[in-house]
């Protein structure tokens, strides 16, 4: 598949030096009041405040993720996004990557996306917590 460009730039405001709650929650499938909800602000931020640092830690979470599943799937970005919302995870008892970002688990789900990349192929029952892994069919698929 061709190079995209950078998830930054692409889901960057336009002239600004933040990222775009409308873009991310377009490229997401999601209405800008989910978006807020999912980055715990006010359903009115995205839209008047778009650079809380809140709402941009969210974002930035939601990119490290993005860009990690990315690379896993080849560079596909609609394999990744699609993963992101959708995929349940079986060593997250099923929950999405989504859902776990949304908890604070960004960095799990990148450990996790690298240690698929490494080969680990191990199930729930003996893993390593620090370091799940699990393929992701969406993600190693054709």
């Amino acid at each position: 598949m061709a190079p995209q460009g950078s998830l930054a730039e692409a889901f960057r405001e336009p002239g600004r030096p933040y990222l775009s709650p409308h873009r991310i929650g377009e490229a997401l499938g999601l209405q800008i009041e989910s978006l807020a909800e999912r980055a715990r602000v006010s359903r009115n931020t995205p839209a008047a405040r778009p650079q809380n640092e809140s709402l941009q830690h969210y974002l930035r979470e939601v990119l490290r993720v993005l860009a990690a599943a990315e690379d896993a799937a080849g560079g596909d970005r609609t394999r990744a996004i699609f993963w992101f919302m959708n995929e349940p995870l079986p060593d997250f008892d099923y929950q999405t990557p989504d859902a776990l970002v949304r908890a604070g688990k960004a960095q799990a789900i990148i450990d996790y996306i690298e240690s698929i990349a490494d080969g680990a192929t191990t199930g729930r029952a003996d893993r390593d917590p620090s370091r799940p892994g699990v393929a992701a069919p969406a993600l190693d698929d054709p």
